[in-house]
């Protein structure tokens, strides 16, 4: 078990190296810390004026939107108003880390985990060992909300080993469609060949919903044994269209070959191929990018980083980082 003190020290430790070479708390993503001394006093008398700019700045977009009758996308722009506040204000790593532990409010929680998961220090030993221990049903402190499991999946597959898989495994029957999701999509991050079957049981399984099934004929995609094989071109004849691409996708990577979703045609090649994988394509896990929203425009400080798709861990080499922060993430996790 992880104590509390123990998991808020590391916070305390670990932001000496993430951030600068001063002692207070920092803000998460300290890439955007100047300095120290001076340039620290400059940062927060900057910090300050930025913020009074993003008030005045909203007040301003969000007349202009009222006068404009756009009254209808008020909600969307309050939602980026807000989230652009929180990005300027977070909470210090050693407050989201007590967030986390938070027994009474599952939310706070939910947005510790997820602060500690995506900051440069987020995959440190301490860290790994805590979402794997929350998610293990026989540990004393294992997590019952699904919102919370779901994070803590996503945290886990981001900054676990191969070995973690067999946990998030457990998770593909979880009775939430979105653990289930999560679990099915964190597989695709972590190589395990002790966990295909169970990838394969569910893109099997027509009373799973498509969107996991989707996900974990995706994660197929890097285990070129026969029975992942069977599974996807048995998904091809699938209702869902989704579904269909996907697996034609996966059997493309597994064999080097583009039949497209002609299941027949798949069948007929490698039942006349001794060797169907010697073709094999490089397996890279998806990622998500988006356009950045009007205020992430404005706010020219705070640009987000999308990571690429890469090798699960398990595949690539073992030196080589998430790409969430391969420039400020210097530590690899592992425990459970």
């Amino acid at each position: 078990m992880i104590s509390n003190s123990k998991v808020v020290d590391a916070a305390s430790t670990l932001r000496l190296s993430a951030y600068s070479h001063r002692t207070e708390d920092r803000p998460m993503g300290g890439s955007r810390i100047v300095g120290a001394g001076r340039a620290g006093g400059l940062f927060r008398g900057l910090t300050r004026g930025m913020i009074v700019s993003g008030w005045v700045a909203g007040g301003v977009m969000l007349a202009a939107i009222a006068g404009g009758g756009l009254l209808g996308g008020c909600s969307s722009f309050t939602a980026d108003f807000a989230a652009l506040t929180e990005d300027l204000m977070p909470p210090t790593p050693s407050e989201a880390a007590v967030m986390m532990m938070d027994q009474y409010d599952a939310e706070k929680r939910r947005r510790g985990t997820s602060l500690i998961a995506n900051s440069p220090f987020g995959g440190a030993d301490p860290y790994v060992k805590f979402y794997a221990d929350r998610l293990n049903p026989d540990h004393p402190d294992r997590e019952t909300n699904p919102i919370v499991i779901a994070t803590l999946i996503r945290a886990l597959a981001r900054h676990g080993q191969p070995p973690h898989a067999l946990t998030i495994a457990t998770y593909l029957t979880h009775e939430s469609i979105q653990v289930r999701w999560e679990a099915a999509k964190g597989l695709q991050r972590l190589h395990n060949p002790a966990v295909t079957g169970a990838i394969c049981a569910v893109v099997l399984s027509e009373a799973q919903p498509a969107d996991v099934r989707v996900e974990a004929a995706d994660a197929l995609g890097q285990y070129p044994e026969d029975r992942s094989f069977q599974a996807l071109v048995a998904a091809l004849s699938a209702r869902e269209l989704m579904l269909n691409r996907i697996a034609a996708q996966s059997l493309a990577t597994l064999t080097g070959q583009d039949f497209g979703e002609d299941a027949r045609a798949w069948l007929r090649w490698y039942n006349n191929n001794p060797a169907p994988f010697a073709g094999k394509r490089e397996y890279l896990y998806p990622t998500y990018q988006r356009d950045d929203t009007l205020l992430e425009k404005v706010a020219f400080w705070s640009r987000k980083t999308w990571e690429t798709p890469q090798q699960p861990a398990g595949l690539r080499p073992s030196e080589h980082k998430s790409t969430y922060g391969d420039a400020d993430n210097r530590s690899g996790g592992s425990g459970g």
